[in-house]
């Protein structure tokens, strides 16, 4: 059972290439103004801060070419850059790897193979946080020979000035692999004034031995705090034994962060599954705040009305039973239903579509709303079964599909990114605070642009007043050469000019 934004990339050159998001992750509830949205375009102005990195590769017959850039844009302006890497190639033996890469449709998964490794925009809008290294790209491994000076976490302006090193990179990787497959962690979360982030890196449990830890950094003066002191443990069963045993550190307020773990300390965990955990970050206070609602065989999750408070968190969790959906995937094939927790002992399921690609739980700032993406068709409007972002109100009523892509007659790929693909998915939700538009990512085709790749868009919260917002290439096609590319990693924040 995987309880974090999964990736699933094939890494083998023949047959179809895989990109799959699992989104099961405790999301943070967004604070701010409500109120319905009543359609209309999103006026440039009102755009955020969209940081994104933009890898390009090149097959031609010399090989294999690569390199990365850190773009930055603000409202309407053009985007800035503010970070390159030296470029891989020519590698002879590869060559064909930009094809097979690109083919994916999924700029995320450069995280696997190249330097870039995260990337995050503060709650404000003001400046951006990275990480690069050289020292985790296995699939396929490259050379990235990065300098010294530019391995580590930075911090930017998001206007592209002021950059600067906060420190080392973090020795346990975003992501893992397995049978040809990686999984990718949401890696660098910042808190809610914007003044630290966290993550997880190795550290020293109480007897020092070495383990993964939840981990902060001051953004101002680069000091470094250790919050957990997880004993080791063992990656969940089914996962490789060189996987993280923590994952997916995330502000819930500026004392409290909720992370992922396979450790067992105090006894909290004592069956070692990759269960929520929340701590304060004075390091007080380690708790497992509620169960996982799986029902006994025979039984069922019994959805009671009882949402009363004013602070509701969207989750994913696996359920029991046949999925209805079953794409050409490897691998088990899980249900996975949208719930909703209030007061942290409340649970209440909101969807029962019984498929494998229900992701990303945002609660809307109007604390009222969940948004999430599947490809389902509740109401008739998807027969494609193409992916989609749909809507719900925290009670469970008011379902409503924002989205109508349909890149196909029917989809073979539900919301996952391969390479023999017939359909398109969406990957990533994030929210503007100020006017509730949605940014997410798609290599769906609305506008005609892009046929062969794929874009970050923006639209407003009832699916009206589309716009993209990247012009990356996709595949294309020159004498000699095939290129590939695609944007992200990439995060998006509310801007203030």
């Amino acid at each position: 059972m995987c309880l974090v934004d999964c990736l699933r990339q094939n890494s083998v050159s023949s047959g179809p290439l895989w990109f799959t998001i699992l989104g099961l992750g405790l999301i943070l509830t967004l604070t701010a103004c409500g109120g319905g949205g009543d359609g209309g375009d999103t006026p440039a102005s009102e755009l955020g801060t969209l940081a994104y990195v933009e890898t390009e590769c090149r097959s031609t017959s010399e090989g294999y070419f690569s390199r990365q850039a850190l773009r930055i844009r603000q409202g309407d302006r053009e985007p800035v850059t503010v970070f390159e890497t030296p470029g891989v190639g020519p590698l002879p033996k590869i060559g064909y790897q930009c094809l097979t890469r690109t083919l994916g449709h999924l700029g995320d998964a450069s995280i696997s193979r190249e330097a870039i490794q995260a990337v995050s925009v503060s709650p404000d809008g003001t400046s951006v946080v990275f990480e690069a290294t050289d020292e985790f790209s296995v699939n396929p491994p490259l050379p990235l020979n990065l300098p010294p000076e530019q391995k580590g976490i930075f911090w930017v302006r998001a206007d592209g000035t002021g950059l600067r090193r906060l420190g080392p990179p973090s020795r346990t990787p975003f992501f893992f692999v397995q049978d040809g497959f990686t999984y990718l962690y949401s890696p660098l979360s910042f808190s809610p004034n914007g003044r630290a982030i966290t993550f997880i890196d190795k550290g020293p449990d109480a007897d020092g031995h070495e383990a993964d830890q939840v981990v902060t950094l001051d953004v101002a003066t680069g000091t470094r705090g250790q919050v957990t002191r997880l004993p080791p443990a063992a990656p969940p069963p089914g996962w490789p034994p060189d996987a993280p045993t923590a994952a997916h550190s995330v502000f819930i307020d500026e004392r409290t962060i909720s992370f992922y773990s396979s450790a067992n300390p105090g006894g909290l965990n004592p069956d070692g599954a990759f269960i929520p955990m929340t701590i304060k970050t004075d390091g007080a206070d380690l708790e497992v705040p509620l169960p996982v609602p799986i029902a006994l065989p025979g039984g069922t999750i019994e959805p009671r009305f009882v949402i009363t408070g004013d602070k509701p968190q969207g989750l994913l969790f696996i359920v029991p039973g046949e999925p209805t959906n079953n794409p050409p995937l490897p691998g088990p094939q899980d249900i996975i239903e949208v719930f909703v927790i209030d007061q942290g002992e409340n649970i209440l399921q909101l969807t029962n579509f019984r498929r494998i690609d229900t992701s990303y739980s945002l609660v809307d700032v109007d604390l009222e709303h969940i948004y999430f993406r599947v490809s389902a068709d509740p109401l008739g409007t998807n027969p494609s079964e193409n992916c989609q972002i749909f809507s719900i109100d925290r009670t469970g009523a008011d379902l409503r599909q924002l989205t109508n892509f349909g890149d196909s007659e029917h989809s073979n790929n539900g919301c996952y990114f391969w390479s023999g693909a017939t359909g398109c998915a969406v990957q990533k939700l994030f929210q503007d605070r100020r006017n509730r538009s949605l940014v997410f990512y798609s290599d769906c085709d609305p506008l005609g642009t892009h046929p062969n790749g794929g874009q970050i868009f923006a639209m407003q919260p009832d699916g009206s007043g589309l716009r993209q917002l990247t012009d990356s290439r996709g595949l294309v096609f020159e004498p000699g050469a095939a290129i590939g590319e695609l944007p992200g990693p990439w995060a998006y924040g509310p801007y203030q000019p």
